[in-house]
């Protein structure tokens, strides 16, 4: 209806959970890492929640469609109790046959099929989506079927996926055992204000727009309405885009945004999280949106070719790769004068290249740090450790920025594991021995490793190390 109008070659907004519209904000990038880390590391269990919405299924598909290793897989959706027994919906999910035969019988057929596609060099995953709908006694009867796993190797993985409760649910009596076997957990939350804006952009890039459609107020405007909700982002997007084609408007802007929510809200049952009624735009805010349509049309008319076909965007993401120094000179300079939002977005296009990711993920996770928001700020410290760094001394400098920041948010122990990463891999670098003497008892021995248990992190800090210095030989 509107894709000709808004030079569009697919919808950008659809429910669909399509892996190529993934926006990789940065709680997606860190759900993302992890669950590579766990498939990676062979974790007999993985969950990720999160409200409904948030893009869990998308992720996951991403998840599997860039996985390079030879996958078997299985899904079971709508966990729910009346499923009764769970071993013939496993065996059909991989395609093995089930009539006629008992529970036992089936459990003997996986277990051959397990040992056949280790044989192969296979590995077989399991995912549950929709778990938190799932029985205790589904989850037992998944916790004795990982024991298939003898130790030597791990064959069958399994990943849950599910809405909040299933924490609840994973937290109960009786459910002790199965926690200790979780190798990987997250919780998938809401896109931030700057990331309802930038996912908004880039759907409409990924579906073919050359310019930018939605205004930065607009954008915002969608924010305060629908919470970050990715599933409630494209809804309220597409309806505007209808009201925007209907008024012929080159431009949505907040208020092609704020009609089209109030029509939705008088005629239909849309969750908002605000109601429109109560979405104001300030003076200011109308006219620097005025300005930004300004600035976009009069860029446009400078770079668009006398044929009158579109080429990219001024703002390409990610930057091409001559521009790249000069990008992260601009976010330096906006760091440095103190304009540290602005810094966010020009080093969150860079980190899209895999050569200056891990540089531009840590002054964005610095950028953090001195605008307050500290749990982002170690959310993209240990993005930016996930990376492949271009120098060894890059991967070490990001460690140490990492634990820095977990020691400043008093997470001693943590930080202890990654200054004594360090010191193994760089003895003596910087102040690292200075805080390991300070953070340490006076009394504790030279076999530290021994001595602390293994934590989730550390285990998940192990793999990074080993990552970072794979990459340099």
């Amino acid at each position: 209806m509107y894709e000709t109008h808004y030079q569009l070659k697919t919808k950008p907004f659809t429910l669909l959970p399509d892996p190529g519209f993934l926006y990789l904000g940065a709680k997606h990038k860190m759900a993302l890492s992890l669950l590579e880390y766990g498939l990676a590391n062979g974790s007999a269990f993985m969950v990720i929640t999160g409200n409904p919405g948030t893009g869990k299924t998308t992720l996951l598909n991403r998840l599997l469609d860039q996985s390079s290793h030879p996958w078997v897989i299985g899904v079971l959706s709508n966990m729910h109790s009346g499923l009764g027994g769970l071993m013939p919906w496993i065996a059909a999910s991989f395609g093995l046959a089930t009539n006629g035969k008992n529970d036992v019988d089936i459990f003997h057929e996986f277990a051959r099929f397990l040992e056949h596609e280790h044989g192969i060099g296979r590995r077989v995953l399991l995912i549950l989506d929709e778990a938190q709908n799932a029985a205790a006694e589904v989850l037992e009867e998944l916790r004795l079927l990982s024991n298939l796993n003898d130790g030597r190797r791990r064959s069958l993985q399994i990943l849950l996926s599910g809405q909040l409760g299933l924490q609840d649910l994973l937290k109960g009596p009786g459910m002790v055992q199965f926690a200790q076997r979780i190798g990987v957990e997250y919780v998938l939350e809401s896109l931030s204000e700057d990331e309802t804006v930038a996912y908004i952009d880039h759907r409409l890039q990924v579906a073919g727009r050359p310019w930018r459609l939605f205004s930065t107020l607009a954008g915002r405007i969608v924010f305060r309405l629908t919470g970050g909700i990715p599933r409630l982002i494209n809804q309220l997007s597409d309806h505007a885009l209808v009201y925007g084609y209907a008024e012929q408007a080159d431009t949505i802007t907040g208020r092609v945004v704020l009609a089209a929510a109030t029509a939705r809200a008088k005629h239909g049952v849309f969750p908002f999280m605000s109601s429109p009624d109560e979405v104001d735009m300030c003076e200011q805010e109308l006219a620097d949106e005025q300005l930004e349509i300004n600035r976009v049309a009069k860029s446009r008319v400078q770079v668009e070719e006398p044929t009158s076909q579109f080429v990219q965007m001024k703002e390409p993401d990610p930057p091409k790769a001559h521009d790249s120094s000069e990008v992260y000179r601009e976010g330096l300079a906006l760091k440095e004068s103190g304009e540290y939002r602005k810094a966010i977005g020009v080093f969150d296009r860079l980190a899209a290249q895999e050569s200056w990711s891990v540089k531009a993920l840590a002054q964005k996770g610095l950028c953090f740090q001195a605008i307050g928001k500290h749990d982002q700020a170690l959310t993209t410290l240990l993005e930016a450790s996930t990376r492949r760094a271009s120098t060894k001394e890059e991967g070490i400098a990001v460690q140490y920025l990492l634990g820095r920041t977990l020691e400043s948010r008093e997470r001693y122990e943590e930080a202890c594991e990654i200054y004594e990463a360090l010191n193994r891999e760089q003895p003596n670098y910087r102040d690292v021995p200075d805080r390991l003497a300070r953070l340490q008892p006076s009394d504790q021995t030279l076999d530290l490793e021994r001595q602390r248990p293994i934590t989730r992190f550390s285990a998940f800090w192990r793999g990074c190390e080993q990552f970072l210095r794979g990459a340099h030989r």
